[in-house]
């Protein structure tokens, strides 16, 4: 047997493996025998034709089925021999025969070799926000304004106002309505950021009945925008609700009794979220840097994985949206890729990071991803049984705090918008 290896480029590489006609005779023999169970012939029950007449009426075919067997066989004693780390489905790409023997072209994936290089002492800034009493009562006006009441207005006066309207658009060259195009109605809340500033302008003082052009925004350069005539139908006042007693009562269902207490929890849970979005850029930090100092090529198999993987959590994020079923992860690949390679990268860097610091999950680990988790020891043990996916993402987390320990860190106080 004769194997050799090509590199096609960093990472996929192609063998080739020769057997001879003699080296090929025993798998032959071993397929003859599994075919020789199914087969039936006249005069002998299924299982029982003698070999010989098997060979004699179906050896070329069974020979030919059974090509593809003794390639991924071989190919296993290949990888297995060279201790070789294959990654996603080999190939085989051709199968050429000779009146020596047979060549079995397979063409793989390998994990790219490359030095770890320094991953202790880097310098990174964690971004610092103490919350104030603006931030509290930033808050406190979106819990009053998720539970505000409406009342019929005359005067769209301010944006704590709802504007419903009726958008005819107009033909570019008459600026006439389109024919056969029917009016759609839109409803708006005027402090909504989202909202196209110049609609919302737009509607800022109007009043029932009032029309007004209104050119809406393209995200193409060279589309011609589509304009509208819009029609006002409708306008309601936005009332927040009284921050009161009885009102936190209400909606915490009876957790806290009073706004101070409701001011203290959410002092609590905002410090948390800023201490996290800060731990998080700490990280971003860290894998950037990381990312940018290791060069090589990241798997296309593990790329295309994380591509549809992101593309998954796209359409589960974006359910509903039009259009979102029609798209597939092709359509979205030119822009998930960067990202899914950068994650690929830095796995990549973790794993050697792991094996450097000589990392294990211990028991002190367990309680506290558990505690963490909301579970018992046991259950998370159990867990792990079931999917040993849990023990790559406790590793991943224990990689990730040593390199936070090793790193050397400048806090930088910040504003709520810009660790945000």
């Amino acid at each position: 047997m004769e194997r050799n290896v090509a590199e096609l480029d960093g990472t996929r590489r192609e063998v080739r493996i020769s057997l001879t006609n003699a080296e090929l005779k025993p798998h032959y023999e071993k397929a003859y025998v599994e075919a020789q169970a199914g087969i039936e012939m006249k005069g002998f029950r299924k299982g029982k034709v003698p070999l010989a007449l098997v060979k004699q009426h179906y050896g070329r075919q069974i020979e030919a089925d059974a090509l593809e067997t003794i390639a991924d066989t071989n190919f296993r004693e290949f990888v297995t021999a060279e201790r070789i780390h294959v990654l996603g489905s080999p190939a085989l790409t051709d199968i050429a025969k000779s009146g020596d023997g047979v060549e079995f072209t397979i063409r793989y994936e390998v994990v790219p070799s490359f030095e770890l290089g320094d991953y202790r002492g880097l310098v990174v800034n964690r971004p610092i926000k103490t919350v104030t009493d603006a931030d509290v009562e930033t808050e406190i006006d979106r819990i009053r304004l998720r539970a505000a009441s409406f009342a019929p207005a005359e005067e769209a006066s301010d944006a704590m106002h709802i504007a419903t309207f009726s958008m005819t658009e107009l033909d570019a060259e008459t600026s006439m309505p389109i024919l056969g195009k029917e009016a759609r109605e839109e409803r708006v809340f005027l402090d909504d950021d989202n909202v196209d500033m110049h609609l919302r302008n737009s509607l800022m003082n109007t009043k029932v009945g009032d029309t007004f052009s209104y050119v809406a925004e393209t995200t193409e350069e060279t589309a011609v925008p589509p304009s509208f005539r819009v029609t006002v139908t409708d306008i309601q006042q936005v009332i927040p609700a009284e921050f009161t007693n009885d009102f936190v009562e209400q909606i915490t269902g009876g957790r806290f009794k009073t706004t101070e207490e409701l001011r203290a929890d959410i002092t609590t849970q905002l410090q948390t979220y800023f201490t996290n979005a800060g731990r998080e850029q700490v990280e971003n930090q860290i894998v950037d840097q990381l990312v940018q100092a290791h060069s090589f090529d990241a798997p296309h198999s593990l790329v295309h994985s994380v591509v549809h993987q992101l593309f998954d959590d796209f359409k589960r994020r974006n359910e509903g949206a039009p259009g979102i079923e029609k798209l597939t992860a092709h359509d979205l690949e030119d822009q998930l890729k960067p990202t899914a390679e950068r994650i690929v990268r830095w796995e990549l860097i973790r794993e050697k990071i792991i094996e450097a610091e000589n990392l294990e999950i211990t028991d002190a680990d367990f309680a506290a991803a558990a505690e963490r988790y909301g579970m018992t020891e046991d259950q998370l043990r159990m867990l792990v049984r079931q999917n040993n996916s849990v023990i790559t993402q406790l590793l991943a987390e224990k990689a990730i705090d040593a390199l936070i320990d090793y790193a050397i860190i400048n806090d930088v106080n910040v504003d709520a918008d810009t660790i945000g």
